[in-house]
């Protein structure tokens, strides 16, 4: 029996537990990162916060990314000594952003009932104190609504940006692979890798309608839905885990769905 063929958009950095598990489940992985990291356009902002990370009540890590570059940039500035000075409460997005801050040495207090950053800010807003200082950290171009969820609940919030998101080139035979119908779904795990496929393909319009396209996420399903495409199958929580759960079933079933994992 041929294995459905599922189109992975985001940048592989080592072991991806979306792959893995998407083999797991009897699918065949075409890897098509669609955006790499890299580092921000300046480490100003980030050194400054290594340097004086003692001065806030809480750092906030929005993904795992943001965790690495930071610290990166605190063995080399710091050399020895915990990336956070004690005192500080390091609060996370997700359980998978909670291990590589755990790996990294840092103690996790908080971690968002949900899996967003706006959710990491209520989480805050509810537990801080007033005019608690609060840094952010997060991808250059990250999403502004956490930042003032927290300064509209009265605390100090400085945004630091810790790493950059940008295009990469997906290859001319998956674009081709996509057009033609020959994959059968697309997974998208972040906006910017919606996005940015989106603009290799043409607009997801172009994405043939027997083909599946799957968003991890309310927010990756309407970054799909703006470029074009509404989603065929959108994972409610942002792990790998529910959105390979979530493409296997609708290909085995061929219907639309909605899964927590």
């Amino acid at each position: 029996m041929k294995r459905p063929r599922v189109v992975v958009t985001r940048p592989a950095n080592g072991p991806d537990r979306l792959t893995e598990r998407l083999q797991e489940l009897g699918c065949e992985v075409v890897a098509a990162p669609a955006i790499r990291i890299g580092p921000p356009r300046s480490y100003e902002a980030l050194d400054r916060l290594v340097r004086a990370a003692g001065r806030y009540d809480y750092l906030l890590f929005m993904s795992r990314n943001a965790v690495r570059y930071y610290v990166q940039r605190a063995r080399r500035l710091r050399r020895g000594g915990m990336p956070v000075p004690a005192g500080v409460q390091v609060g996370v997005v997700g359980s998978a952003t909670a291990a590589v801050a755990e790996r990294a040495g840092m103690a996790v207090a908080v971690r968002s009932e949900g899996r967003t950053g706006v959710d990491l800010a209520n989480t805050v807003s509810a537990l801080a104190s007033p005019r608690a200082a609060v840094a952010l950290v997060q991808a250059e171009d990250g999403r502004e609504e956490p930042a003032d969820q927290m300064r509209a609940a009265g605390l100090r919030v400085t945004r630091v940006p810790a790493y950059r998101t940008r295009p990469a080139a997906v290859p001319r035979e998956v674009v081709a692979a996509v057009r033609n119908g020959d994959v059968d779904a697309l997974a998208f795990a972040s906006p910017s890798s919606a996005v940015s496929f989106a603009v290799a393909l043409g607009g997801l319009a172009r994405v043939p309608p027997e083909v599946a396209v799957a968003a991890m996420g309310p927010t990756t399903a309407a970054a799909c839905e703006r470029a074009g495409r509404k989603p065929d199958v959108v994972a409610a929580e942002s792990r790998a885990e529910a959105l390979a759960l979530a493409v296997a079933a609708y290909l085995a079933s061929k219907s639309p769905i909605s899964t927590s994992g």
